[in-house]
């Protein structure tokens, strides 16, 4: 596939765009036959940049950079905010087009996990046809690969393609354990095809696997809730069951949802379920309830990593790797029984220590450009050239 990026810059019109107040610029990205604009402003009073991405006039996603101004209200450093912002835009424009050339490099390629993490990638910014190609990819690649056939009824649950996603957590079960969370989006699979028996007996078989699934309950009430709605004279006469606001408000309370962006929503829904107005209430459960369907949500920056790594073109500097480190270390503790942290952990030090080894290489060639009689600096030089390659040959083959 080839790739041509066309770049095109204004400036947003603020008067016409109040949520992206004050700083405003706007990106036409042209990708092969697909056309992305990119929104970015700064909210100065809640002190944040955000940067909105659409396609034909649809919304894909949304990024948040927060900003601490210098100063008072009244004397912001409008320099220094205008290039923040501007930086930041640029960045979401640059991790837009990355993804694409990555695809592009992919193709020469048999490497089925690296396939698999583009998908995700492409998954988490709505770019649903990308993923569901990357997903197919891995699985032809690897016929046994578990994720890959997540992802890619995932990828078709959040297209709207409710029976292929059927069919495809249909054949996952012949490849996988049957683990609470297939079991879940399996369920939310029949139950948008409107077969609400086989995704009644799913749900309650996550749930019996693992009690604490609260997102899993909630499904499973509005599983029942659907089915109590089918046949009934008097839709009005019916009340919201009360298990589906429970549930909703425990899967409010978990932590990755907690979140003011997250709570206004989960709020408003709950609000919503007061009423019995069902056609009004069906449709936004529905919405909500796939917006809750998530791959591998804490792993996006580390596939994204490993990416950039091993396919991004040039070589990381150590300023980047050091953007990513948090992503490897923020889990509060909760992942650490998980031997994946670790192997996640160790690899991403191998990276980080070649880059580290390039730039010692670096330095003691500054030494003998200074010095070219040193011969200790001459010394270390030749025993870093001695095993460079094999440093990359390591990284290499841990990664494939």
């Amino acid at each position: 596939m080839k790739v041509e990026f066309t770049v095109a810059s204004d400036i947003v019109d603020t008067q016409q765009t109040p949520v992206l107040e004050n700083f405003g610029l706007h990106d036409k990205i042209e990708i092969g036959n697909r056309e992305f604009h990119v929104h970015t402003g700064t909210l100065i009073k809640h002190q944040k940049i955000i940067s909105e991405v659409f396609e034909k006039g649809m919304f894909l996603i949304s990024c948040e950079y927060p900003v601490r101004l210098r100063s008072e209200e009244n004397h912001i450093d409008y320099d220094f905010l205008n290039q923040v912002t501007e930086d930041f835009h640029q960045s979401v424009l640059e991790e837009l087009e990355a993804l694409y050339q990555i695809e592009t490099k992919l193709e020469r390629y048999r490497h089925p996990k690296s396939h698999y993490y583009l998908g995700v990638l492409f998954l988490k910014r709505n770019l649903y046809e990308e993923a569901i190609r990357q997903f197919k990819i891995a699985m032809d690649q690897d016929k046994n690969y578990v994720q890959a056939y997540m992802g890619l009824g995932i990828g078709y649950l959040k297209s709207g393609e409710f029976q292929k996603a059927v069919k495809t957590f249909d054949k996952a079960r012949s490849v996988s354990e049957r683990y609470p969370d297939f079991l879940n989006y399996f369920g939310l699979a029949y139950l948008f095809s409107g077969d609400y028996d086989r995704a009644t007996s799913l749900f309650k078989e996550a749930i019996r696997l693992n009690p604490n699934y609260v997102e899993a309950q909630f499904n499973l009430g509005v599983a029942l809730y659907k089915s109590s709605l089918k046949g009934v004279k008097d839709p009005k006469a019916l009340a919201v069951p009360a298990r589906v606001s429970i549930y909703l408000k425990q899967v409010r309370d978990l932590k990755k949802y907690r979140e003011p962006y997250w709570q206004k929503q989960f709020n408003q829904l709950l609000e919503l379920l007061k009423d019995n107005n069902h056609e009004v209430i069906i449709p936004q459960l529905e919405e909500f309830q796939l917006r809750l369907v998530d791959l591998v949500a804490d792993r996006e920056k580390i596939y994204e990593f490993y990416l950039r790594f091993a396919f991004g073109g040039e070589r990381l500097s150590l300023e980047t790797i050091r953007k990513y480190e948090p992503y490897f270390y923020h889990d509060n503790g909760e992942n650490t029984h998980y031997p994946d942290y670790w192997n996640d952990l160790g690899t991403f030090h191998l990276i980080k220590s070649r880059s580290l080894y390039l730039k010692a290489k670096e330095e003691f060639e500054k030494a003998l450009s200074l010095a070219p009689d040193f011969e200790e600096a001459r010394k270390n030089l030749e025993r870093i050239r001695s095993h460079e390659n094999g440093f990359l040959i390591l990284l290499r083959s841990i990664l494939k």
